[in-house]
């Protein structure tokens, strides 16, 4: 390849990048963090794809409920203050982390931004141990119907992801304790919007499964 091919496409690579991943952004410099915010952005658009077909398996099973095995009698979702404080844990989460962003590596005071990654990362820990709790004992099995299967394979699928979720977010917290922020802020910034992503998709999975399927209506 010559150089000019070469200089070709790696402008119009850094051309795409700041047109798809700076919107919004306040920590972008340069073209590695355009890259970076974009693959962010990449993995969380492809994973609300992956959990879409879950919700589209509720829709569908629930819609066509063949031999009213959707939810049979006798099934019921787990402890409901399971569903509540694995959610409310998340958001909350998602909020301090927000908080720690905005007030802390904005504002350039990275005491703020460590104090609340660490409490990010543990309201997520604690979110962690209800969702085990809740899938080791969730009261039906695989065997139980529609709703038993959606249940497992949504719920199962996110706190996969949350568990690793979690393990950046120490990772982050203790790199915010270095102090290895104060030069770039881009991965804290990127990191934000995939967990907001993630705050997002835990609500709706609450409101898809312990909420929507027992109205009366449903």
């Amino acid at each position: 390849m010559s150089t000019s091919d070469a200089g070709l496409i790696h402008t119009g690579l850094e051309s795409a990048a700041d047109h798809v991943s700076s919107t919004g952004a306040r920590t972008v410099t340069t073209l590695d963090h355009r890259l970076t915010l974009l693959a962010v952005r990449m993995t969380y658009v492809s994973l609300s794809f992956f959990f879409a077909c879950f919700y589209f398996a509720q829709f569908y099973l629930q819609t066509l409920n063949q031999n009213n095995l959707w939810l049979p009698s006798g099934v019921d979702h787990p402890s409901s203050a399971y569903g509540v404080i694995e959610t409310a844990c998340i958001l909350v989460a998602g909020l301090v982390y927000f908080w720690a962003q905005w007030a802390g590596l904005y504002k350039r005071i990275f005491s703020r931004l460590t104090t609340g990654l660490w409490a990010a990362a543990g309201l997520c820990l604690l979110s962690v141990v209800v969702h085990v709790l809740e899938l080791h004992s969730p009261g039906f099995s695989l065997q139980a119907g529609g709703y038993a299967s959606v249940f497992i394979a949504t719920e199962g699928t996110f706190t996969i992801l949350l568990v690793i979720s979690t393990i950046l977010l120490f990772g982050f917290a203790n790199r915010a304790r270095l102090g290895l922020f104060k030069e770039s802020g881009v991965a804290v910034e990127a990191f934000g919007e995939y967990f907001g992503w993630l705050s997002a998709i835990a609500l709706i999975n609450f409101l898809a499964l312990y909420v929507q399927p027992f109205f009366p209506i449903a």
